[in-house]
């Protein structure tokens, strides 16, 4: 099927071309391990088995597969799967290697026969579309719902049989098929259409409150070509609890191995992403890097699943109002009728530990809809903790006249704004945070429907003024707990921000707002 798609058609099996990507074990970033009880799945023909797999004695490569029960019939499903590994001698991103597979899986089968693909002459993030191209075969025999074993034939003479152990816990999986989880449903793949060829392939694991990511691209070039050294995967993990429809991911690049072989790499962490569902087939991945090949690069994939959603998907959650707080003294309201401000970014170059703000606002009178079309304005202060647009700053500054780390954006149909900024500093008699005001349409005319303020985690915040930019002014000594600050002292449960990521390669913080439409 050399011409096949590299993403599966939804009524046929398909070379689904691309592959994941994961530091597992025993690498920095390296997922918790958890062990979980030896069931014999008589079937492999069960959604239980998606997730992340891989050879303990080869740290840095591994696997992510998706299971399609019944499919393409009664006891005919599809095994979907990425193979995230590296050429035959150790290198830098150049040799980083992924493949894909696919194959039926018939009756009650426990192994599934398998057809290798590789998808060359992408580009990152954008088109155009690749092909699965057919590069050998292997099969892959599932022992137990956490053990497994990986026979490989590549048409190039490479051959072997790998030892696959479960990356994360074991959540429905079963001896008599799989049970159901809302959460866990949302793993599997996923991908933007107009450039197929690439994706993620995700494990949502409330058992072990973790999330984990590959994701498999390509190099950023003006001239994509079939030279496999243009293949590129990041991984990804995320802290995740119950019942989240956003995930903060700290994105990692891993070096160094050699193709099925057991040696040391290095792991890095070079970005961060926010996945967020807005359905059980609709996601938007908000991304950016730090260092690495993309440094400084950032944007946004609108993904879809890539086969059927699990029974079990449901896309619910609980949400509250978020409290109202002051506007404070510095909301410059004068400044919202300004088109200019209507805008992502907001640093208007001015340094600081890159921040990525997700703001999702949702009704809480609808059962937590998405709120779509609604302005969101949000401001905060520089890393010296200056206000634009006002004099007798601290430090004497005066910014009357200036705009900076202030902006207005449109909800989209997810409900969501995304504001591009750096960390706060601080100032004397407050804890960090950003405020934001929002209204029900486009327009910032009126009051809004809410004004309230985004809190941060402390252990966050400390690292941020430790590091080099935030350094010369250092800790906020004058505020140090919520509990002594004047806005929040009554908490911060519907306020705080989940933040991922690090001072060397920037943060995502995401808040869902609950507001009363």
């Amino acid at each position: 099927m050399p011409s096949r798609r590299c993403l599966p058609p939804l009524s046929r099996p398909a070379a689904v071309g691309w592959a994941c990507s994961a530091a597992l074990a025993p690498a920095p970033c390296c997922c918790p391990r958890f062990r979980a009880a030896r069931q014999q799945p008589r079937v492999a023909n069960q959604s239980g088995l998606t997730g992340v797999w891989y050879d303990a004695s080869m740290p840095g490569q591994g696997f992510v597969i998706e299971v399609y029960p019944d499919l393409l019939g009664a006891g005919l499903g599809l095994l979907f799967g990425g193979w995230f590994t590296f050429d035959t001698q150790a290198g830098g991103t150049t040799a980083q290697r992924w493949y894909s597979f696919s194959g039926e899986i018939r009756g009650s089968a426990s192994a599934v026969d398998l057809t290798i693909y590789r998808n060359t002459g992408g580009r990152f993030a954008s088109a155009p579309v690749t092909f699965a191209q057919r590069v050998g075969s292997a099969r892959i025999d599932f022992a137990t719902c956490t053990s497994a074993r990986f026979g490989f034939t590549l048409d190039d003479g490479r051959s072997g049989s790998l030892a696959l152990t479960r990356g994360l816990a074991n959540v429905v999986c079963a001896d008599a098929g799989s049970s159901g989880d809302i959460d866990f449903a949302y793993s599997g793949s996923w991908y933007d259409p107009d450039s197929a060829g690439q994706g993620l392939i995700l494990e949502y694991n409330p058992s072990a409150s973790a999330a984990f990511m590959a994701w498999y691209t390509y190099a950023d070039t003006d001239t994509p070509t079939a030279d496999p050294s243009q293949q590129r995967w990041y991984t990804a993990q995320a802290v995740a609890a119950a019942g989240e429809r956003s995930l903060a991911f700290t994105i990692y690049q891993t070096t160094g191995g050699r193709f099925a072989t057991a040696g040391s790499v290095s792991t890095l962490p070079i970005g961060t992403a926010e996945l967020s569902f807005q359905s059980c087939n609709a996601a938007t991945l908000n991304w950016q890097f730090g260092n690495g090949e993309l440094a400084g690069r950032r944007g946004t994939i609108n993904l879809v699943r890539a086969g059927v959603a699990p029974g079990a998907c449901a896309f619910s959650s609980t949400c509250a109002l978020i409290p109202s707080e002051t506007e404070g003294p510095y909301p410059l309201l004068a400044a919202l009728s300004d088109s200019a401000l209507r805008r992502s970014d907001l640093t208007e170059g001015r340094p600081g530990v890159p921040l990525t703000l997700v703001l999702k606002l949702v009704d809480i009178n609808r059962g937590c809809a998405p709120l779509a079309g609604a302005a969101v304005y949000a401001w905060h202060c520089d890393k010296d903790g200056v206000y634009s647009g006002y004099s007798g700053q601290t430090g004497g500054v005066n910014a009357t006249g200036q705009t900076f780390m202030r902006g207005v954006q449109t909800t989209n149909t997810a409900g969501q704004v995304v504001f591009q900024t750096i960390y706060p500093g601080w100032y004397a008699g407050r804890i960090t945070h950003i405020h934001f005001r929002a209204w029900l349409s486009a327009s910032t005319s009126g009051s809004g429907i809410i004004t309230s303020q985004v809190a941060f985690p402390q252990d966050v915040t400390q690292a941020v003024y430790a590091s080099t930019l935030y350094a010369q002014r250092g800790q906020n000594t004058s505020v140090t707990s919520f509990q002594a600050d004047n806005v929040f002292r009554d908490g911060v449960s519907y306020q705080l921000a989940n933040v991922a990521g690090s001072t060397s390669t920037g943060y995502v913080a995401t808040l869902i707002v609950g507001v009363s439409a």
